[in-house]
């Protein structure tokens, strides 16, 4: 019975289905790069903003764009990772460690969300640590993420939009307050400081008429936000 046992368990066992490789192999890949390719057709085929369009509009379209490819996107990025940390391949390394810069840069440059966009890019570089593209990011994402006092200063009164915008960029959509009166289109643009301030440029129709570079005060404890 024992030797009749210990057969059967041999059996079964030898006929046990193997599991996942554990190690990097062409055939998930190639399965991999062909889902890949078809997100990125996909996502070229999405609608693209006008020359002409207004941030808004920028930013409604890239949030639209994101929510039709949401449910594809999430699954193969959870089977990029899972067969990334299941194999260590490095090319799926550099596909993630990609897609984290590419999300980082419409957080950057779309979104004016430094802090989101250099969580990303360090994320990158964790990937690919001799990255030069992650590092360049983040290097210039800690540039943009508190205003300076040299640009800020630069900002003077009968400047348009435009103008302030190529000397201390834009700030975060949620920190533009504007206000119509009187047919007078007023606005407020509110930039973070490294001391956790705010320092604020006011604009009338468009055009600067106020500068406070004090605009909120840093915390009492002291401590940048």
């Amino acid at each position: 019975m024992r030797a009749t046992l210990s057969i059967l368990l041999l059996t079964l066992v030898a006929c046990a289905p193997a599991g996942p490789p554990v190690g990097p192999n062409e055939r998930e890949w190639s399965l991999l790069t062909a889902d890949y390719q078809w997100l990125e057709t996909n996502r070229k085929a999405q609608k693209q903003p006008a020359a002409g369009a207004s941030r808004k509009e920028r930013i409604e379209l890239l949030l639209e764009n994101h929510k039709k490819l949401e449910t594809s996107y999430s699954a193969f990025m959870n089977k990029l990772h899972e067969y990334h940390d299941r194999t260590a391949d490095p090319r799926a390394a550099q596909l993630i460690a990609r897609e984290k810069i590419l999300l980082g840069d419409e957080y950057m440059t779309v979104l004016s969300r430094y802090d989101k966009a250099l969580d990303l890019y360090r994320e990158a570089l964790e990937l690919l640590p001799e990255s030069a593209d992650a590092k360049q990011r983040i290097a210039l994402a800690e540039q943009k993420r508190f205003v300076s006092m040299t640009a800020f200063a630069g900002v003077k009164t009968g400047m348009k939009e435009e103008a302030v915008q190529s000397l201390v960029g834009l700030p975060r959509e949620d920190w533009i307050k504007q206000v119509v009166q009187n047919k007078r289109v007023y606005s407020v643009w509110i930039y973070p400081k490294a001391d956790g301030g705010a320092s604020a440029i006011y604009f009338d129709n468009g055009v600067v008429y106020h500068t406070n570079w004090n605009a909120a005060a840093p915390p009492s404890d002291g401590t940048a936000k």
